[in-house]
């Protein structure tokens, strides 16, 4: 039996995606019969949300969920959105996972999704040291993230950042990332061989969406007239969102009864709130609700998923609202980079429309037309988007994909064979 420890920047309770995924994964290794021990922060996001249950001053909360050790170590935290507050959280977390790893028998494998980037280099130097195989999960590319959110006197620092994230991609077994755009930067920007870097999208447990769901009863549940047509956007209120973007384009739209549902928090809300009174959009209803178990509740409101982006923040990754935007069996309306793996996704599918980022006539005259169209029009959106997310982004191949490369990674007899479920556009670990 092998000791196989995740290092996950955010686990259950957290209703974000790098813990769903983190939990997952945890539980199917563990069905395979391995020791798992999953390191963690206690949880933080979102900052609205209360977990005494989970927090502690000084030791690790050590407990069995499920079978799977969850170690949470108190490092510090910083869930608001900060430049400085955010490396403290990444460099403490890192120190912690090593501290706790040290003077213990190395694990025979690591998975690390981890805060990029200083978190994730301080793990790769330990496990270059104990000669640990590693699997690094990307989420999103650092620092090129982030550098548009810097001041110009600081974006001279992306150059050595570029650097550590090379160093630490080079050492990992495998790189995981979400989409083929974050493969390619890899690939061609960090000089990783292609045939170490694999494209797994986020997933979803695609069986809580197969559930009837009332609308009518969600609306009520929500507070929000079930008669009006409904604009709905769910998730992180931050700043590459584009929620700002898209009040201002509901407002310009001038439809009248139709409605604008933004569920979510984040670093961006109250501005949001404070700017959408100020334009004195009528319609428009902010919603907080932590529990990730209610999304297909809360989507079942929308006649239409709204996807804003900022300028050149989809331009590498896919954001994780899609697949469970197209679980729905909603029509998306996305104001994202053209090219893009989320622009590729929605027109792939046929389950949408796809405009410029920051456009608010675009954006505007297409909500308009949404509202407009036929209901059998927007079914039939709905339903293309949902057999796409059936195909491309369910729990059970995701989910087995990235179990595959963890186990691959310890040379262990039983799975040196590619699963079929690798086979194809997003599962592929072959060079280009």
């Amino acid at each position: 039996m092998s000791h196989l420890v995740i290092v996950s920047a955010a686990y259950p309770p957290e209703p974000v995606v790098s813990a769903r995924m983190s939990r997952d994964l945890a539980l199917h290794l563990l069905e395979r019969g391995h020791r798992v021990t999953v390191l963690c922060p206690q949880p933080s996001r979102p900052a609205s949300a209360c977990y005494s249950d989970y927090r502690s001053d000084g030791d690790p909360l050590v407990s069995d969920e499920d079978g799977v050790e969850v170690v949470r170590l108190p490092s510090f935290s910083a869930p608001q959105s900060a430049l400085l507050p955010r490396l403290k959280e990444s460099w403490s977390y890192g120190r912690h996972v090593c501290r706790y790893l040290t003077g213990r028998p190395a694990p025979d494998a690591l998975y690390v999704n981890a805060w990029p980037l200083l978190a994730q280099a301080l793990v790769a130097g330990y496990a270059h040291r104990n000669g640990v195989p590693l699997v690094l999960q990307v989420m999103d590319v650092y620092p090129e993230s982030l550098v548009n959110k810097l001041p110009a006197s600081l974006r001279p620092l992306a150059a050595p950042l570029v650097a550590l994230d090379a160093w630490v991609a080079r050492n990992a077994r495998t790189v995981v990332t979400i989409s083929e755009g974050m493969r390619d930067t890899y690939i061609d920007g960090r000089q990783v061989p292609a045939e170490r870097v694999a494209v797994i999208p986020t997933w979803q447990d695609e069986s809580i969406f197969l559930k009837p769901v009332s609308r009518r009863e969600a609306c009520a549940r929500y507070g929000i007239a079930p008669e009006h047509f409904t604009f709905l956007y769910l998730g992180n209120i931050g700043a590459v969102a584009g929620v700002d973007f898209l009040l201002r384009a509901f407002h310009r739209a001038a439809l009248g009864s139709a409605q604008l549902v933004i569920v979510g928090d984040g670093s961006q809300k109250s501005s949001c709130q404070k700017l959408g009174d100020s334009l004195g959009a009528a319609n428009v209803y902010f919603i907080s609700d932590h529990d990730a178990d209610n999304v297909p509740l809360i989507q079942e409101m929308a006649h239409v998923c709204m996807l804003p982006v900022k300028r050149g923040a989809a331009a590498s990754s896919i954001p994780s609202k899609l697949p469970a935007y197209m679980f729905s069996g909603k029509p998306v309306l996305a104001t994202v980079d053209d090219g893009s793996d989320t622009a590729r996704a929605i027109r792939e599918a046929e389950g949408g429309w796809v405009g410029p980022p920051e456009d608010p006539e675009w954006l505007a005259a297409q909500m308009r037309a949404a509202a407009a169209a036929e209901p059998t029009e927007l079914a039939r959106l709905g339903l293309n988007a949902k057999n796409y997310a059936l195909e491309h982004f369910s729990k059970g191949q995701g989910v087995g994909r990235l179990a595959w490369l963890v186990l691959s990674a310890l040379g262990e007899s039983g799975v040196q064979e590619q699963p079929t479920m690798l086979e194809g556009e997003y599962g592929s670990t072959d060079s280009r």
